[in-house]
């Protein structure tokens, strides 16, 4: 049976702020589940793995002009 994860879970594994998931979900960059409209999102554990195996961001160089 797949697990999943609530929002506060997802955000205290990674040290981030409940905000923060929420940004994410809405932004389309984190999919979840919900069982009906409007209920409270769930995130599964492939979700989970995703996104702690992908590379950390580094912020790329601005030219000089």
């Amino acid at each position: 049976m797949p697990k999943f994860y609530t929002v506060q879970d997802l955000a205290t594994m990674l040290g981030v702020s409940k905000f923060t998931v929420y940004q994410w979900i809405y932004c389309g960059d984190l999919r979840t589940i919900q069982m009906k409209p409007k209920s409270a999102h769930r995130i599964p554990e492939s979700e989970v793995r995703r996104l702690t195996t992908l590379s950390p961001m580094t912020e790329q160089p601005v030219p000089e002009a």
